[in-house]
């Protein structure tokens, strides 16, 4: 291992003492709930693509994914790709959601179907953007920086944990949009760097193509490989509850100025998810030539990836690279953190303690903030156990998201879908799904099949209860009302 110099060490302090300056900042300006949550409806296209982007890519993309690619190849790639589902959300999607005025997504549930739903749904994504997504990225970002500073990952979960809940809880969505298009930028530029180094190394695209095994060059391998087109099919439907209806993501779209910038910024961030997917995978493919074999089989899977740069770049340029990671990590745990505070606070606490006045409800969901916060950080230290950080995110959102976005595309699309019959059809979805997965069932297309379990057991459940549930006086008027809101114009701030 190359020795990692005072100087790169300096740099990635910097870059942390310059997130929490911008998150103290920030929250000079925050107010209200609304302020915290949707930070006033105020973002114009080009931040909300730089945090769309930031979201989407997250430490995980250079922890866990170069060790798939190292034994799997380029397919591994796709996961990037489903960003498209971005383009789905923009044009489709975001005009609805705009039209309804809502704070945050899980509103539509009560508004079409009941409490009921809503409440489960919120209790999920919590559940789902706290530990999976806040706990996951926090762990991924610890393997990064503990190799730097040469820290027990333990230490650097904690660690990365207080940056991300000290400017989270100071200026909530407001503070996470304007620190994540920084970040973004110092993704980019750290992609960049990186990508630059290993083709300068190893000779172009055609050198790191050449310098891999035949079969790790193929963008759609057979079922007989883990990677195959089940699991490309698998993880390119998993794009679409991802972007277009969870709270994590879509939050974005709900602070946007207008409709038409929620969806430039979706569409933007599509694009830039383009050149990311490829300079994504080049670590893992790289790490055949630039690491010994008997390495990177002493290595943990999710470490190939940062040894690669640390073998690779120079000093100077490795800590650039290695806080473009860490910002990668935050960006995605603080997004993760805010969606699950704003959910508790709305969803929950609201109807407990109605008729507060704003700064009541940003106190509350700051205090939410930091109690998730330490939830998360307890499944961040046990993530290790769970397969690695690409499964875990995977599986969790195969198992939890997938039923979320057939009742969402069921509530939009067919009027006869039924409440009682919504909240079944998650449960056994979600239930199945779960059982799909902890079994195996599917083998090395385990994702495949907890995925199509879970989406198909939600849509057959949902369909066949909700044509034997009598049709009642007051579902019509709930469903002429939700309808009637979707037709209106957006409400011009």
């Amino acid at each position: 291992m190359n020795h990692i110099a005072a100087l790169d060490i300096v740099i990635i302090i910097l870059y942390v003492i310059l997130t929490l300056f911008i998150g103290w900042w920030v929250s000079r300006g925050v107010d209200s709930f609304e302020d915290f949550s949707v930070a006033g409806r105020t973002f114009g296209p080009f931040m909300l693509a730089a945090t769309f982007g930031a979201t989407n890519f997250s430490t995980w993309s250079l922890v866990g994914k170069p060790g798939l690619v190292y034994n799997a190849g380029v397919s591994v790639s796709w996961i990037a790709l489903n960003a498209m589902a971005c383009v789905l959300a923009a044009v489709v999607f975001v005009p609805i959601y705009r039209k309804l005025r809502y704070n945050t997504m899980s509103e539509i549930f009560e508004d079409r179907y009941d409490g009921r739903v809503r409440g489960l749904i919120s209790v999920i994504w919590i559940l789902a953007d706290t530990l999976n997504r806040y706990g996951v990225t926090v762990y991924a970002a610890a393997v990064i920086t503990g190799l730097v500073f040469g820290i027990e990952i333990h230490w650097m979960i904690l660690l990365i944990a207080i940056i991300v809940v000290i400017y989270t809880y100071l200026g909530g969505l407001r503070s996470v949009v304007i620190t994540d298009s920084i970040q973004f930028l110092f993704m980019f530029a750290g992609l960049f760097i990186g990508g630059a180094y290993i083709f300068s190394q190893l000779g172009g695209w055609s050198g790191v193509v050449n310098s891999v095994p035949d079969n790790l060059i193929e963008w759609v391998p057979s079922s007989e490989s883990a990677n195959g087109w089940p699991w490309i099919i698998a993880i390119t439907l998993l794009g679409f509850p991802y972007f277009i209806t969870s709270q994590f993501v879509m939050q974005r779209g709900l602070a946007a100025k207008s409709v038409n910038v929620a969806k430039w910024g979706l569409i933007l961030a599509a694009i830039v998810s383009i050149p990311i997917a490829i300079l994504e995978i080049l670590p893992g493919l790289a790490a055949h030539s630039i690491l010994p074999d008997q390495l990177v089989a002493s290595l943990d899977p999710d470490m190939v990836g940062p040894q690669v740069y640390i073998e690779l770049l120079p000093v100077g340029m490795l800590g650039i690279f290695f806080a473009a990671l860490l910002s990668a990590g935050i960006s995605t745990a603080d997004s993760a953190l805010c969606a699950s505070s704003s959910l508790f606070t709305e969803d929950f606490y609201r109807k407990w303690k109605p008729n507060k006045n704003a700064a009541h409800y940003l106190k509350t969901s700051r205090i939410a903030t930091i109690i998730l916060a330490v939830i998360g950080t307890i499944w961040a230290m046990i993530v290790p156990l769970l397969g690695g950080a690409v499964d875990a995110i995977l599986n969790v959102i195969a198992v939890t998201d997938m039923p979320i976005f057939v009742i969402v595309c069921l509530a939009i699309f067919w009027k006869r879908m039924k409440a009682t019959a919504a909240v079944i059809s998650i449960l056994v979805g979600a239930l199945s799904g779960l059982l799909v997965s902890v079994m195996g069932v599917g083998g090395i297309q385990g994702l495949a099949a907890t995925t199509a379990t879970s989406t198909l057991m939600t849509l057959i459940t949902g369909i066949i209860l909700s044509l034997l549930i009598k049709t009642t006086n007051k579902h019509e008027e709930k469903i002429e009302e939700f309808f009637k809101k979707m037709k209106m114009k957006e409400i011009k701030e």
